[in-house]
């Protein structure tokens, strides 16, 4: 599911400070400064830094990415020649200014507060020798503070490329010398990819056609594409759709990428809930994405932030059903899942903290 850009929270007027980040002025004067930080020590380099497999951390940082997508098996090559490329270059990019800034700590750059939350980013010389302490654990971490501020909108980009490779999008076979789109290789930051996938995007969410079918001639929905789960007073419902049929149906009247098929695999896991609001009249007002009673996304039609009358509606049983992250959800937050693990319990670890908890060190 994706949000429209400009809809974002983290764009504000008047912001006091202005943290590295693709909603503010990009640091690419920075980006190719001779000053480089490598595993927390800043160096001199010969050539200038560079968001590819030159950077010696670069495996780390695509496996901690991808592993935070989690993907079906079926994108291994959309992952290979669309998402590295793309995402994976800004992300890297993103991270490559951080660290000519400080590369131990930042500032949440949605946090506009006079004394922000600041992160630890970088490695953890205290934990030498531990899992903890290796560039793949620091990397992970950074990968989770990146799709927590940022994660509906690399996930847009994601559904744009699953689109755009689905139906052969034109611009995919304009490449350069290595094979790569060219298209994706313009993109200096995460803003630039967005504004790329809303126009891949436009025509599909005004003419939502899944596979090549029209919505009118999909067969109806039974009992077993969804069932039922609470009713939420004032003739509102909730309904778990249980099959990829249900979430086709629900992206193409809610116009977001549930439906586009990287979500179905997800209906086979216990832990896993995929849920919509229901008006008077049957249709769709909201779908949210649960895993392990966390709320991981909290959609409107179109993917905007779902109306405050919604999330208050159905917050009585978000309480009674013990959600985690549900108002994060609702405005328009993202958890990584990629490589979090779930407990017998059904306790949600990230990062080997419980999520909802400070996940990070405050600056000393």
């Amino acid at each position: 599911m994706f949000p429209s850009f400009a809809a974002s929270s983290a764009v504000r007027a008047g912001q006091a400070h202005a943290p590295v980040g693709f909603f503010y002025a990009s640091p690419e004067n920075i980006l190719f400064s001779p000053a480089y930080c490598v595993n927390g020590k800043t160096g001199r380099m010969t050539g200038k830094p560079k968001p590819d497999s030159t950077h010696p951390e670069w495996h780390e940082a695509m496996e901690a990415l991808v592993r935070a997508l989690d993907l079906p098996d079926r994108y291994d090559r959309v992952i290979r020649e669309l998402v590295i490329p793309g995402l994976g270059r800004v992300f890297m990019r993103f991270w490559i200014a951080q660290d000519l800034i400080d590369p131990d700590f930042m500032a949440d750059p949605e946090d506009d507060a006079d004394e922000p939350q600041w992160y630890q980013i970088g490695d953890w010389p205290q934990r030498a020798g531990t899992p903890d302490g290796t560039p793949q654990f620091k990397w992970n971490r950074r990968t989770s503070l990146y799709f927590r501020w940022y994660g509906q909108h690399v996930m847009h980009v994601v559904d744009w490329l699953i689109y755009a490779d689905r139906i052969g999008a034109p611009w995919l076979q304009n490449l350069d010398g290595y094979g790569r789109p060219k298209k994706l290789l313009k993109c200096m930051d995460l803003q630039q990819l967005v504004h790329e996938a809303d126009k891949g995007l436009r025509y599909r969410a005004r003419n939502y056609d899944p596979g090549g079918v029209s919505m009118e001639a999909l067969p109806a929905l039974t009992d077993c594409d969804e069932v039922e789960v609470a009713d939420l007073g004032v003739g509102y419902v909730l309904v778990r759709l249980q099959t990829p049929h249900a979430l086709l149906v629900e992206g193409g009247r809610m116009h977001h990428c549930i439906g586009h098929g990287s979500y179905d695999n997800y209906l086979f896991n216990p832990n896993y809930q995929f849920l919509s609001v229901r008006d008077p009249d049957g249709q769709p007002v909201a779908t949210l994405e649960i895993a392990a009673g966390v709320v991981l996304q909290f959609r409107g039609p179109g993917n905007v932030d779902p109306s405050r009358a919604v999330v208050e509606l159905l917050s009585a049983y978000a309480s009674e059903s013990k959600w985690l992250c549900y108002e994060s959800a609702a405005a328009g937050g993202y958890l990584v899942y990629g490589f979090d693990s779930i407990e017998d319990v059904g306790t949600v670890v990230i990062d080997d903290m419980l999520a909802g908890d400070d996940l990070l060190p405050a600056r000393p």
